[in-house]
């Protein structure tokens, strides 16, 4: 019995290992089928080739990847190393990548023709250039282009992988000059012959030469034709001739502003833009005659000098007041005392000239004095006095006609009515005399002729030019007074041959018309502007027709 029992566990035991050997073994797959290598190690890329799918990257083509990397951030054209980065399944694996350059540089070339003593690089040669990566183009021996003729250059292309091609150019040296100088503004007609030396070789011009502007520095390029071939030459026109000038001397007032250093120049000559300036700044304060240097200075840096002479002058003379004159005037008028008066000077324009006149009186009779002043910018001073003598003016009958009748000569026309007469003698009164509230109440005559005179004064001033020349004009008149109120007004009573009406040529702040107004008009017109405006006694005056006058 106990040894069955231990047959049965000894096969237990048996079994137990059996299982745990398979599950070791399963297991121990498992680990390798995931650990296993699924990318490989390494990849090699020539530059400039395009990146390879990520099939390329993994050594069992069937199973899925994706990169992890940014691959738009790698410049396939450049050789180096990169470490890419791609995922398959849970892992994620490491590639490098090298990217080789391993071709050698391809190239066309061409021939060139140039010029004795130009300057030519390798890469002038190079027509095209087949590389991936940065080509450097150099020569194996630099070519002497001092020295006519037909040379053989040897090119190398050297890629940024270290692969190189020789390649072999041709060049031809033409012996003529690549630059010809002239003096620009000489004329000199250039030719062909400034270009050569050799008169074996076949030149000529292709640019117009009658085209190019000589007469300003400047470098122009023409076209040449040598043997056959189009080459490009240059003409430079230089500026090395200082500027040509002539100079004219100067007077100034002392202390006044420096003139600029051109103003010393009279004429002038140069190809390009001159500039002036003093060599030493001169002395305006002092009185007297110096010698002034002006540097003359073009553009291109050419200098030239100037001697001129600066004379200073000194004012001592005051200015002269011209126009001021003794005057006699009438009590009343109006003196314009600067009219037609100014100051000379030998040195300022405009000068002010003022007045004193306090001491004047228009009001009363008298000789009075009228200083002027005028000072200029040096301080001299002038000054002079005139009389101002104050009359009261005397009209006589004959004056105040003759000058009546020269007004009346030209309002009146022929064929007039006497009411036609009268509306022309109100109408010129109102055009030519002005309100100013004052007049000599004592003399009708003086205020008449005034209104003529100085056309200004007061409603009696007005009664009495009317007066004047409604009896010139042969019309019937009359004064009116008024009666009562602060201060008086005066107007006419006026007949053209239908009864009298009232005449008042003065204005009024109603801008009324009171012409040929009859008695019921004029009172209705008082009662708007009060104050007793037109109150009279009217037993001292004919009555007026009822009914206005028809014109």
């Amino acid at each position: 019995m106990k040894k069955r029992r231990r047959r049965k566990k000894h096969s237990r035991q048996i079994i137990i290992s059996l299982l745990i050997l398979e599950l070791s073994v399963i297991v121990g797959l498992l680990l390798y089928l995931y650990f296993r290598p699924v990318a490989v190690d390494n990849m090699v890329l020539e530059a400039g080739s395009s990146l390879p799918d990520i099939e390329e990257f993994l050594i069992y083509k069937n199973r899925d990847g994706s990169f992890v990397t940014d691959l738009s951030e790698i410049d396939l054209s450049k050789p180096g190393d990169y470490d890419i980065k791609l995922k398959v399944g849970l892992r994620t694996h490491t590639v490098s990548l090298h990217i080789v350059d391993s071709v050698p540089p391809q190239a066309q070339l061409k021939d060139l023709t140039v010029l004795k003593g130009d300057n030519v690089e390798a890469k002038d040669f190079i027509s095209e250039i087949v590389d991936a990566t940065e080509v450097a183009v150099t020569y194996q021996e630099a070519p002497d282009t001092t020295v006519p003729g037909e040379k053989e250059v040897i090119i190398l292309l050297t890629d940024s992988g270290g692969n190189q091609t020789v390649q072999k150019a041709g060049l031809t040296v033409l012996d003529i000059r690549s630059k010809v100088t002239v003096e620009a503004g000489t004329n000199r007609a250039i030719t062909i012959e400034d270009f050569i030396d050799d008169n074996e070789q076949e030149i000529s011009f292709i640019t117009d030469l009658s085209q190019i502007d000589t007469s300003k520095p400047a470098k122009h390029e023409v076209l040449i034709n040598v043997n056959g071939r189009q080459v490009i030459g240059y003409i430079e026109l230089v500026d090395t001739t200082p500027p040509k000038a002539s100079s004219r001397n100067l007077v100034i007032w002392k202390n006044d502003p420096l003139p600029e250093a051109m103003a010393f120049i009279e004429s002038l000559e140069d190809v390009s833009a001159v500039t002036a300036e003093y060599k030493s700044i001169p002395n305006t304060g002092m009185a007297g005659n110096q010698t002034v240097a002006i540097v003359l200075k073009d553009e291109f840096g050419n200098i030239s000098e100037q001697n001129a002479s600066l004379t200073v002058k000194e004012d001592t003379e005051p200015p002269r007041i011209v126009g001021a004159k003794n005057q006699t005037v009438y009590i009343g008028d109006s003196v314009s005392y600067k009219k037609g008066v100014y100051a000379q000077d030998n040195r300022d324009t405009d000068l002010e000239v003022k007045v004193d006149s306090s001491k004047v009186n228009l009001k009363k009779e008298g000789v009075y004095d009228v200083k002027y002043y005028a000072e200029d910018s040096s301080g001299n001073r002038s000054e002079l006095t005139v009389s101002i003598t104050v009359k009261k003016l005397v009209v006589t009958q004959e004056m105040l006609d003759e000058e009546a009748d020269k007004i009346l000569k030209k309002i009146i026309k022929p064929n007039m009515t006497k009411l036609d007469m009268a509306e022309a003698i109100y109408k010129w009164i109102k055009k030519n005399v002005s309100y100013t509230g004052d007049s000599d109440k004592s003399d009708w005559r003086a205020e008449a002729y005034r209104a003529i005179k100085k056309g200004k004064g007061d409603c009696f001033t007005f009664f009495a030019i009317a007066q004047e020349l409604l009896t010139r004009a042969g019309i019937d008149n009359m004064q009116v007074t008024r009666l009562g109120g602060k201060t008086k007004h005066f107007w006419n009573l006026v007949n053209c041959g239908d009864g009298w009406y009232h005449f008042d040529s003065c204005p009024n702040r109603d801008h009324v018309e009171t012409f040929m107004l009859t008695d019921k008009e004029l009172d209705e017109f008082a009662k708007i502007r009060g104050s007793y405006y037109y109150n009279r006694d009217k037993s001292l005056y004919p009555a007026t027709p009822d009914e206005p006058i028809k014109r």
